[in-house]
Parts: structure tokens; sequence; C-alpha cells
């Protein structure tokens, strides 16, 4: 084997490597925390930690949250990484599962997210490693 041969297949190699190292730990856009999973909504709200203001102000269970959303199903655990689309009621109806019956309103003032990923941790750039 020559040696420019041994060369390309080391750099494919490494090539290979770094792309299936992003595929199996994907980097997430927003970190949030969840305040309350309700099956009057079918939904969990989480207030979602970033600059960026994509939810609302508002209060659950009398404490007063910022940046929340609300996405379809529910999600277990505190802290949350997530990929967010925009809820598109046309195609995304039947992502919230059964509904209970409440006789106490469940703030749903917050815009509606559709998940596309979720995880309880992060990619390491995002740590700061």
């Amino acid at each position: 084997m020559g040696m420019k041969k041994v060369i390309s297949i080391v750099i494919g190699g490494l090539f290979s490597f770094s792309c299936g190292y992003k595929d199996l730990s994907p980097c997430y856009q927003y970190h949030g925390k969840i305040i309350m999973t309700s099956c009057c909504t079918g939904s969990t709200f989480i207030s979602i930690k970033s600059s960026e203001q994509i939810g609302r102000k508002t209060n659950l269970n009398g404490q007063d949250y910022s940046n929340v959303i609300q996405v379809p199903d529910y999600i277990m655990g505190t802290n949350i990484y997530l990929n967010l689309r925009k809820y598109n009621p046309d195609k995304d109806s039947a992502l919230f599962p059964a509904h209970c019956y409440c006789l106490i309103a469940v703030g749903a003032d917050v815009p509606l997210f559709v998940a596309t990923a979720v995880s309880t941790i992060t990619c390491p750039d995002q740590l700061g490693y």
C-alpha cells in the first residue's frame, strides 16, 4: 500500500468519526426548566433559559415565570434541552395525549411549540468543555 493511500484512509477515517460524533451528540437550541405537566392540557410547560424571548411571562400555580412555552405531551424531568418548531394546528393536533377532566383552568396563555428533539444532557460544547 502506498503512503498516499494510507494517508487518505486515515484522513477519511478521522472525518467519518467526527461526523459520527456530531450525529451521536446533538446540540440543542434551547435549555429550559420544566415547570409542570398538565393532563388538563395534555402538555408540558417549560421556562426557557435564554435571552431570546420565545415564550411569555405567566403565572402558574401562584408563581410567576418568564419566557414560558407549552409543548404537547408529558415530558418528565427538571432541566431539559430541546429543539423546537412552531406549532401547526393542522398537522400537530394529534401530538396531544388524552386529556383528563379538570374543573380548574390551567394557564394556556403561552406560545405553543413542538419539541423535535429532547434531552436531559446537552453536548459538550454547550457546557463550555
